[in-house]
This record gives C-alpha cells, structure tokens and sequence, in this order.
C-alpha cells in the first residue's frame, strides 16, 4: 500500500533569516512521505534564492513565485497546488521538531480529521515557553499551524484576503466542520515570536479593526454548517473583542481618546452578537480568573484604564517577573 502524503504549505516574504532553518526542520522530519509547497509571496530579500536551492536539493520541495498579495493569498494559493492526503501549514519563520508529521500521521491514520498539538513560543531573549491547547473551535486557536488537517476539510476553503487576522476567518470553520479532533499533548512547532516587524509585534490601530471584518466572515462561514452554531460565534467574539482586543491589544494603544474610540467599538460589536458576555462560559478557565478579566473588561470600556491595568495587566506582570527571576 503507497504511504499517505503531507502537503506543507509554507508562505514566505522576506524571511531570509529564517527559511532555511524552517526549510531544514521538514526535511529532517522523521516521516519521509510529504511534499513542500514554499510560496514567494514577491519576496524583494533573498527568501526565494535561499528556497530555490532547496528545490534542487530534494524533489519533494516545489517553489513557487506570485505578486505580493500578504500570508492569506500565498496559503490559498498553496492549498490550489497541494495534493497529499493530509495538510500541514508553516509560517517560514518557524520550524518544527523531527517527530511532528509522524506523530501526527499516525492519529490521522487511526480516523482522527484534526489533530492539535502544543507547541513552544520563542521571544526576543530566545526563550522557549510551552503554550499547551485545547481541542474546540476556540481553545485549539486560530492559528493554522499548530494543526494537521485532512485536506478533504479544505474543499473549497479558503483564507480572506487583503485583512490582518485572516486565520480567525477561517481556521475555526474547518475545526467546526471536523467530526473528530484528536489532541497530541507534546509539542511539536515552535512559533518564533522575536521578529520586531511580526504582525504579532506590530502595533496598527487601523489593521485592528480588520478583526470584525473577519469575524463577520467566519459568521457567514459558520452558518452554512448544518448545525446551529450560535453559541461557538458567542464564544469566538467573547474570545477575540474581548479578551484578545479588549485585554491584550487595546493596551498598545497610547493615545488615550484613540483608545477610547476603539474600545467604543470592541463593546458595540461585542455586545451585538455576545449581549451576556459577562456571564458566558465560553472556555474551561477558573472562577475567579473568569471573574477577573469580565470586571477588567467593564473597567477598560467605561475608560478606567487604569483600575483595569491593576486588575488584570499588573498582576500578569508580576507573575512573569516572578517566573523570569
């Protein structure tokens, strides 16, 4: 019987830094069967000449070269060329530990559609910190790599284009449509944070608001699916406007009436789909942390600034001092 395939699908715009150490990842993974799909996204550094020597060094790697378009147009446009039997997806800036496809083949092999798996974050300092997920549309994160996927999920699934956050648009959709999720409590990707000009590093108030355009179209995806899904979109704006822009993002910005305005808008548009939120149980969390972030979240809309930071940001703070002394 022929062994099943991986397409890795992996985007890269100037990352020269970085691809061969993501390049030489996959191919001292641990399963041979697999195909790479490294898509130029119009690169103007030396990203696609390091890739190129890679197509000449295996035939399982093909490269391929498009016009600048951003992450969500060079992964569609590998998952047009992909043809194995399974999906993974790799941010060029990243790498993988040897064991990853094999590990995760063999759960996919035994009827799992996805599987989820732990992986370290890198920061600045190159310290590793184990980030453990879950297995739902929400608490398996919107990120696409950190996931194996059948690629019959993928039909005719694709990434928005032209908008920051693109991976919440469509990433739960495909986790909502599985029948099985299967999680891998190890970690096998370790998702390189220290890059300054990441958009995970990069502070733009504008792009920010990208996130309801996206959520508006994980919306439309979610309602084709035969099941009511009223409470999964709840959950995921709860998840996104709250704690991920409410909590975590709105602290970037400086201007204290901008801030103001945006968190106008976090609330609106929370409070539309999520009118309960301060109630809700989206995701497994303790009581009293659940009680923490809803008041910071109270305190942050009615312009408390302040009062919200002690609540929630300073005591994160002196936990982390805590774990780097």
């Amino acid at each position: 019987m022929e062994a099943v395939k991986v397409s890795i699908i992996i985007p890269v715009y100037n990352i020269e830094k970085y691809v061969e150490r993501c390049l030489d990842s996959i191919l001292a993974q641990t399963y041979p069967h697999f195909e790479v799909i490294v898509v130029d996204d119009g690169a103007t550094d030396r990203s696609a000449q390091l890739a190129a020597k890679y197509v000449l060094r295996d035939t399982r790697v093909r490269l391929l070269h498009k016009t600048n378009g951003g992450q969500a147009s060079a992964r569609n446009l590998g998952l047009e060329q992909a043809n194995g039997d399974y999906l993974l997806m790799v941010d060029g800036d990243d790498y993988l530990l040897p064991d990853l496809l094999e590990k995760c083949v063999e759960k996919l092999e035994l009827g799992a559609d996805i599987v989820a798996f732990d992986y370290f974050s890198l920061n600045h300092k190159q310290q590793q910190n184990y980030v453990a997920v879950g297995t739902s549309a929400i608490t398996a994160g919107t990120a696409p790599w950190n996931k194996m996927y059948r690629r019959a999920l993928w039909q005719d699934v694709f990434f928005p284009e032209g908008l920051w956050y693109e991976d919440l648009g469509v990433v739960p959709f495909v986790l909502a449509k599985a029948e099985n999720v299967c999680k891998i409590d190890e970690a096998f990707y370790v998702y390189d944070q220290s890059r300054e000009d990441s958009q995970t590093n990069t502070v733009n108030t504008v792009r920010y608001k990208d996130i309801l355009q996206v959520l508006a179209h994980l919306q439309r995806q979610i309602a084709t699916l035969p099941d009511v899904q009223t409470d999964l979109m709840a959950g995921m704006y709860l998840e996104q406007l709250g704690y991920v822009m409410t909590l975590s993002k709105s602290s970037t910005i400086k201007n204290k009436s901008e801030r103001r305005f945006f968190l106008r808008v976090m609330q609106q548009e929370l409070e539309k789909v999520c009118p309960h939120w301060v109630e809700l149980t989206h995701k497994p969390e303790s009581r009293q942390l659940k009680k923490i972030r809803r008041l910071a979240m109270r305190c942050y809309f009615r312009g408390y600034f302040l009062l919200g930071d002690m609540l929630y940001v300073w005591p994160k703070k002196l936990k982390q001092i805590g774990v780097n002394e």
